[in-house]
């Protein structure tokens, strides 16, 4: 037999060990471009979601795995979405660990995971019956609480959400909080729950947050004036938007005799053209600002906030010591006189249409300075009686 050297043996060792790593790569790279292509054909052939607006976070939520199409190569984005499904989506998005359950309905084992997780407990949404639709108010819940907030009040939901960026409105002031949930909004709102989680700022539908500020506590003041009444100040539990409560948004008299309600306290941004509230009020050319006996006409110029306050009495025993069916509104804490042209105080607001009334004050932007704190108050207006008044917020602005 011949003898074979150590080197030719080493140099056939190598090319075989080399073939062999070769030959694994190729395959591991052959793996890949098969799993990419596999995702790429599973997203491509949904022909109902080409063109929506939802197709790209459809496509991604495929592509990781915990929604698919159906057999006849539809994905029917538009579907309505139960809770028990929402519920299913969420976990298996987030990689909750489900477990395996010996009985109960097929969603069983991803709610107990959900309620071990902190995202949902019994009696979280409507009346607990899992295989009604979910609306959007009930996404929000979940969605904020796998954010992790906790102590959050009665419909701050589609607040909390909609600030964060993980639901916008579904019309510009438009938030729908009993809307209906479809397969895409789904997707869309865990698609962004998952970037939020993972440190990304979103974009936020600036008018969504508003509308949902009103939903929740009957103003939206400090979302589209926050310079204002909820500065980088206002940051404990007595001043800025912590200060406002429902609570306060009723008073009156110790024996009940007279007892005013605040309905609403609304924002304008006279600057954007495109603020949905800009219907509450009349044309440009009938709305002034009052100053003593001198109407100011509003132009396009003025940098200037309008706050409209809706109200009205509960109980009024006495008609005539009470004779008007609103409240005055009073933002006390500004100092200065008017100069000139600019506006460096809250002056009152008038309509000159008689069908477009309206009952507040207009505040400046900009040209002013403050005591350090400024007081949202409401009061009664009486013929010769007494004065019932309330503060509904409190704000630090020192300028």
């Amino acid at each position: 037999m011949k003898k074979i050297s150590i080197s030719v043996l080493t140099a056939l060792s190598l090319f075989v060990g080399s073939f062999y790593l070769n030959t694994v790569e190729a395959a591991q790279e052959s793996n890949a471009d098969k799993m990419v292509e596999s995702r790429e054909t599973k997203t491509s052939h949904f022909t109902d979601i080409q063109g929506h607006w939802a197709q790209a976070a459809i496509q991604d939520a495929i592509q990781r795995g915990y929604v698919d199409g159906y057999p006849d190569k539809r994905f029917l984005p538009n579907k309505q979405v139960t809770r028990a499904e929402f519920i299913k989506m969420a976990v298996s998005a987030m990689n909750i660990e489900v477990a395996s359950l010996s009985s109960g309905s097929w969603y069983a084992p991803y709610v107990a995971a959900a309620e071990s997780a902190g995202i949902y407990k019994a009696g979280d949404i409507g009346n607990s019956n899992l295989t009604e639709r979910m609306t959007r108010e009930e996404m929000a819940k979940l969605a904020v609480k796998a954010l992790g907030y906790k102590n959050v009040e009665d419909k701050q939901w589609m607040y909390l959400a909609s600030k964060d960026g993980i639901i916008s409105g579904t019309a510009p002031g438009v938030i729908s909080p009993t809307g209906t949930t479809t397969r895409a909004q789904a997707i869309a709102v865990i698609e962004r729950l998952l970037q939020v989680k993972s440190g990304k700022a979103l974009p936020v539908d600036k008018y969504a947050v508003a509308a949902a500020e009103v939903y929740w506590h009957k103003t939206n003041i400090f979302s589209v004036a926050p310079e204002i009444f909820n500065g980088p100040d206002n940051n404990n539990k007595n001043v800025g938007i912590d200060s406002w409560k429902l609570s306060k948004l009723q008073f009156g008299a110790p024996d009940g005799s007279v007892v005013a309600q605040v309905d609403e306290l609304i924002a304008i941004d006279w600057n954007d053209p495109k603020d949905p509230n800009r219907k509450l009020l009349p044309s440009k050319e009938k709305l002034v600002w009052v100053f003593g006996a001198k109407s100011n006409i509003f132009t396009d110029d003025l940098q200037a906030y309008v706050i409209i306050l809706k109200s009205h009495y509960v109980v009024n025993k006495k008609p005539k010591l009470y004779p008007f069916d609103t409240l005055s509104l009073n933002i006390l804490g500004y100092n200065g006189k008017p100069n000139g042209a600019n506006l460096n105080m809250p002056y009152p607001i008038e309509s000159r249409d008689s069908k477009r009334q309206v009952n507040g004050l207009v505040i400046p932007k900009t040209g002013f300075s403050t005591r350090g704190n400024l007081n949202v108050i409401v009061e009664t207006i009486t013929a010769g009686a007494r004065v019932y008044q309330n503060t509904l917020s409190r704000s630090i602005l020192i300028r």
